[in-house]
């Protein structure tokens, strides 16, 4: 069962020199799970967030040049019980964190400088990190701009307040011991394209470095190009310097060849690399080639259709004699299919929705086969909804046959919607195979946003 609060903003009726914004969020939840061994698991867990913000009123040319952005997070769960704890290691009943606390000024010394400073969240093509530190953003001339952040990235078990999941895989817990505590500095740059029709580039380059070794260092460049009316281009790629070798390319190129239809094609070779410091670098792994298309339709405004394929593989031809035992071919293929429907009912979905989806993925490491219905039912628009959803699932693991099973699971509930500033919502969701034989979940959600 769970209780969720968003959005208490209070800002003051009239202009003044400061403005504020509160933000609480409250979410309870209570569900059991039972395992393949017919073991209960207990969840009563409860999450609150609090955000507080302040900002300058803008000026006279409608800039705010100074704000604070801050959410603060605490996680309790009662249900954990003491064996759990003796037995993983990074487990707690209670978690305080700080998810971002910064001070930002933009538009500074005539709108050529931004500066952000404090806990905060780096996303870009390289990775997407916690970082404590500072960011300036200069804003040249010729339609370019440079971008340099440095701090300290943030990790769980040696900064201040911190729950993250956004740190580098590596060498973390054994035997409950704490192996990779040490700080870790970062240091980046980046040179982009501001203000082009039709058109964003990006280079950058990260180093993570601690005790004067480095853990991670890469370049990665990203791009966004109009080519003519209707079909456009966008990259992505990123070069592992520590490892000596592109992690990551991908491409995407998307038609739009008439009003009811378009058409998207994209490639993708991705090689994963870990920390460098991690014992996972002493195996070699080869990239995996994805090769995959959509075509979408829409035969009126109140229909959406789709369907696609794609083809995966996986190399071998990297390893010597006797690394892998048996017959193993050289390259490993996967394959797959899927399509969709989604059908709104009134004007932009007032009177309800309708979603059909289904997929089909077979080859290496087993095959996987999902159905999905979802709608909605607005009894009175904007006012009261039913909703419902079934979802089934087979799956065959080819590498652990005991892994492979079919599931089955629903969710039934409602909301009531009040003048579009609060809405109060129920959903029971229940889950069932033979690896976790029921997995039951009741939510109750109030949301709420006001301004006073």
């Amino acid at each position: 069962m769970g209780a969720t609060l968003v959005g208490l903003p209070i800002a003051p009726k009239q202009a003044h020199a400061i403005e504020f914004l509160v933000e609480s969020h409250t979410l309870g939840d209570a569900y059991q799970l039972v395992t393949s061994g017919n073991r209960l698991l207990n969840r009563w867990q409860v999450h609150q967030m609090l955000g507080l913000s302040l900002w300058e009123t803008p000026d006279e040319d409608g800039i705010q040049h100074w704000s604070f952005t801050s959410l603060f997070r605490f996680d309790v769960d009662f249900g954990v019980t003491d064996e759990e704890l003796r037995d993983v290691p990074t487990l707690n009943r209670s978690l305080p964190s700080i998810q971002y606390a910064y001070a930002e000024g933009k538009g500074l010394l005539g709108g050529a400088l931004d500066v952000r400073v404090g806990r905060q969240l780096l996303n870009d093509t390289i990775d997407y990190i916690m970082l404590d530190g500072a960011k300036v953003v200069v804003k040249l001339p010729w339609y370019l701009g440079v971008e340099v952040d440095a701090g300290l990235e943030v990790k769980q078990e040696i900064s201040i307040l911190a729950a993250t999941q956004l740190e580098l895989d590596g060498v973390r817990v054994n035997d409950g011991i704490q192996k990779d505590n040490g700080p870790v500095a970062m240091i980046g740059a980046s040179l982009t394209t501001r203000d082009l029709p039709y058109a964003n580039y990006r280079l950058g380059y990260r180093r993570r470095f601690s005790g004067g070794a480095v853990n991670s260092e890469h370049v990665g460049t990203s791009f966004h190009q109009r080519i003519v009316k209707g079909l456009d281009a966008s990259g992505t790629a990123t070069y592992d310097l520590f490892n000596g070798r592109f992690d990551r390319v991908q491409v995407t190129g998307r038609w739009r060849m008439a009003d009811f239809t378009e058409l998207e094609l994209g490639y993708l070779r991705l090689l994963p690399s870990f920390d460098a410091d991690s014992i996972f670098n002493i195996f070699t792994a080869f990239p995996m080639n994805d090769a995959n298309m959509r075509w979408r339709l829409y035969p009126s405004q109140n229909d959406r259709l789709y369907v696609g394929g794609m083809v995966r593989l996986f190399g071998n031809e990297g390893y010597v004699d006797g690394a892998l035992t048996g017959v193993t071919p050289t390259v490993i293929e996967a394959y797959g299919a899927s399509g969709g429907w989604m059908h709104m009912f009134g004007p932009k979905g007032r009177d309800g929705r309708l979603n059909l989806d289904f997929s089909w993925q077979d080859g290496f490491h087993g095959r996987r086969i999902l159905a999905d219905a979802n709608a909605v039912w607005a009894i009175s628009p904007q006012e009261w909804e039913l909703q419902g959803r079934f979802t089934a699932v087979d799956f065959k693991d080819a590498a652990k046959p005991l892994r492979s099973t079919f599931s089955v699971g629903y969710q039934l509930g409602g909301r009531y919607l009040i003048n579009r500033a609060a809405a109060f919502a129920i959903i029971f969701e229940h889950n069932m195979n033979s690896i976790q034989t029921h997995q039951v979940r009741l939510y109750a959600m109030v949301d709420l946003n006001l301004w006073l």
